[in-house]
């Protein structure tokens, strides 16, 4: 999650206006199907944060694997920080799941496929290569957010997320494969990278 003006990264989520859609103490494998229709701010643009899991430093402990979604700007505080609020959100962590902002993304029938259409492999990112995506993308009022997420013993091993803008041309944005060490990024020619910046 980002910290509020750039500041940095932190593994922790707030509950505040969040419902866990996974259980930590569901079945040993499990996998979620879930589509929702979010809300975008008024200058149409979703952020997303998402990193592989990164190794300890002598700074900082290891920082589990994650996605971020940022579709509005919500803000929560934390320890005397704001922190910006995703609307979807899960790590490689036990004890999480699907973690979804209720009030800003509600539930669609919806599909968004659950594939790379009409975007390309923007990158693949490792803990030796990059580590993480920073992509900025232009969006219609609204964007349909298809995730497809398994648990296994408790924490998230893989997923796949499609976004695509919620009208009637239902342009893909972006599209990602997720795996706590591996990460392929498909983006569209509206998103830009916001990495380092």
């Amino acid at each position: 999650m980002k910290r509020l003006h750039g500041v940095g990264v932190v593994s922790v989520i707030s509950a505040i206006a969040v419902t866990v859609v996974v259980s930590a103490h569901a079945a040993p494998t499990r996998v979620v199907d879930k589509t929702y229709s979010c809300k975008v701010r008024p200058q149409h643009y979703i952020d997303l944060n998402t990193s592989v899991t990164l190794p300890p430093t002598t700074q900082n402990a290891q920082r589990p694997a994650n996605l971020n979604l940022f579709t509005v700007k919500k803000t929560f505080k934390q320890d005397g920080y704001n922190f910006n609020l995703p609307q979807v959100f899960f790590q490689a962590a036990k004890s999480s799941g699907l973690k979804i902002d209720r009030p800003t993304c509600r539930p669609s029938s919806r599909k968004a496929a659950l594939k790379p259409s009409g975007i390309r492999l923007t990158d693949t990112v490792t803990p030796q290569y990059l580590g993480l995506f920073d992509e900025r993308c232009v969006t219609a009022k609204r964007v349909l957010v298809h995730v497809r997420l398994t648990v296994s013993g408790g924490a998230p091993v893989s997923a796949l997320v499609a976004v695509r803008n919620d009208n009637e041309a239902g342009r893909p944005v972006e599209f990602i494969n997720w795996q706590p060490r591996k990460i392929k990024g498909y983006f569209g020619k509206s998103c830009v990278s916001t990495a380092g910046g």
